[in-house]
């Protein structure tokens, strides 16, 4: 009897002492559970367009695509970009007249793509199919000349949309460009409501550099990049006369010592005389090297550049030649870039321009 109990007894403390592990584990893994740190719980905001740009700008580089263009590269690209737009075509111009660019648009219209197109003037007294207006300034002339495709997509050019496809010229492509569209586009949407407003006068930052639209402070900004310049300048100019920001930051920059070297249009006024050369005279007899790009006796080939390249790190681009009206009245577009391959590709024309032979 007494070895009956003794045996029951063992078996209820066996059951108890599983029981009793059995809760000290739960006990154990409920307490270790609650000291654990609770995570926080994210709502997924909307991305701003800045946000979107940044993501974009870290993408793999095949993906950013940014492309200098010169020359008779400028009109393979402008069609290139003209033919692949899926939806819309933004643009401005100074000049237009009836060519393959321009019937190549009125194709894409017809197409299904929308497409607007703000000038300064029309040369032949055409106007396209496609939405199109002449903006009219009270002081200056309506000169910018920029495409964007698709909303993303810009392309900022010295060519107007009736340039000649032998015209020295650049464009540069910038893919997946959000914002700098945005502020593009919102130009075309106030001219052909009828208005030219401030637009970017202290600069707009944008995945490009820093917009400016003229009448504005884009030429003071041209001026500060030169007074950074650490070693050299090599500019490529249409037009420059001696009295605007521009041309005052370049002579500092010559004073200070620092390398800077021009190539000039050659093209000559009314009067018969070259229009660059007061200026031309003067930046030389400070230390400018500077050549035109044809011989004094020639002008038939349009040199309408308008870029600079600034100590390797930063370009100067845009639809502004650097006079007085460019700086002061007229609408201009002007971009400053820091993006080094830019600005080397800029070099790279630059340098094999110089060593041509006039």
């Amino acid at each position: 009897m007494g070895e009956k109990s003794s045996i029951k007894k063992g078996r209820y403390l066996r059951k108890a002492e599983f029981f009793l592990i059995i809760a000290l584990s739960f006990s154990l893994y409920f307490l270790l559970k609650k000291e654990e740190p609770r995570k926080e719980e994210k709502t997924e905001l909307p991305k701003s367009p800045v946000e979107v740009a940044v993501e974009a700008k870290d993408k793999p580089e095949e993906e950013q695509n940014i492309a200098v263009y010169f020359d008779g590269e400028v009109e393979n690209i402008v069609k290139k970009m003209i033919k692949s737009a899926e939806k819309t075509i933004d643009a401005a111009t100074y000049t237009y007249s009836r060519n393959e660019v321009t019937d190549l648009l009125d194709r894409r219209h017809s197409e299904g793509v929308k497409i607007r197109l703000a000038a300064g003037k029309s040369k032949d007294k055409t106007r396209p199919a496609h939405d199109f207006t002449i903006v009219k300034m009270e002081n200056g002339i309506y000169h910018p000349k920029f495409f964007v495709f698709d909303g993303r997509d810009v392309l900022i050019l010295s060519a107007n949309i009736s340039s000649s496809s032998d015209a020295s010229n650049n464009a540069v492509l910038f893919r997946n460009a959000p914002i700098a569209a945005a502020i593009l586009k919102e130009e075309i949407d106030d001219v052909f409501e009828g208005k030219v407003v401030k637009r970017c006068v202290e600069g707009c930052k944008t995945e490009i550099g820093t917009i400016f639209f003229n009448p504005g402070k884009g030429c003071v900004g041209i001026k500060n990049e030169f007074l950074n310049a650490k070693k050299s300048i090599k500019a490529a100019i249409y037009t420059v006369t001696q009295k605007n920001p521009v041309v005052t930051g370049l002579k500092n920059a010559v004073k200070s010592g620092i390398d800077t070297e021009l190539i000039l249009d050659n093209w000559r006024g009314d009067d018969g005389k070259t229009v660059n050369k007061k200026a031309a005279n003067y930046l030389e007899s400070i230390g400018a090297k500077l050549r035109y790009d044809e011989p004094e006796k020639s002008d038939d080939h349009l040199f309408h550049h308008k870029f600079a390249e600034i100590d390797g790190r930063a370009a100067v681009f845009g639809s502004m030649n650097w006079t007085a009206s460019g700086c002061y009245r007229n609408r201009e577009i002007i971009v400053i870039s820091k993006d080094a391959s830019v600005a080397s590709s800029f070099e790279k024309y630059f340098d094999n321009k110089k060593i041509q032979k006039n």
